[in-house]
């Protein structure tokens, strides 16, 4: 009989992207609240935005952006400024949906919002694991 499994945290380079747009919409800012996540860098931030993320005592977290103007918003789906933009660490597999009730439960690994321009407004597209690539890695590029 072997030894027991013992969690293995492992760094990534977070993307974020896949977000639906259509050809007059941008992304204006995002917030997503994270769960196990650890952050270790904010390896870039593109120009004319605002990056925060961190962690509070617990496991739970927010990694939050924002565009300063209409110039700075990104009008494509996955954009480049947004790809391994930031090195974390998790300590479990990614979670894909919460489990168990909102009070007692385990909290999906990424879960937010963004929050698009468009001819009529803004408008909040759902943000989860489906929006989020993490790809090994020891540092920022």
């Amino acid at each position: 009989m072997g030894a027991a499994p013992a969690d293995h945290p492992r760094a990534y380079l977070l993307s974020i992207g896949q977000i639906a747009l259509r050809d007059t919409e941008s992304i204006e800012a995002f917030s997503i609240k994270t769960w196990g996540v650890e952050f270790n860098a904010v390896c870039r931030i593109p120009g004319g935005w605002r990056i925060k993320a961190g962690n509070s005592a617990t496991p739970d977290g927010e990694i939050d952006g924002e565009g300063s103007q209409g110039a700075t918003w990104f009008n494509q789906s996955s954009p480049k400024e947004l790809r391994a933009f930031l090195l974390v660490t998790l300590y479990a597999p990614v979670q894909a949906q919460d489990i168990g009730s909102p009070n007692n439960g385990i909290p999906a690994t990424f879960k937010g919002t963004a929050t698009i321009s468009t001819d009529d407004g803004d408008v909040k597209r759902a943000l989860t694991y489906k929006n989020i690539t993490l790809t090994p890695a020891r540092r920022c590029p």
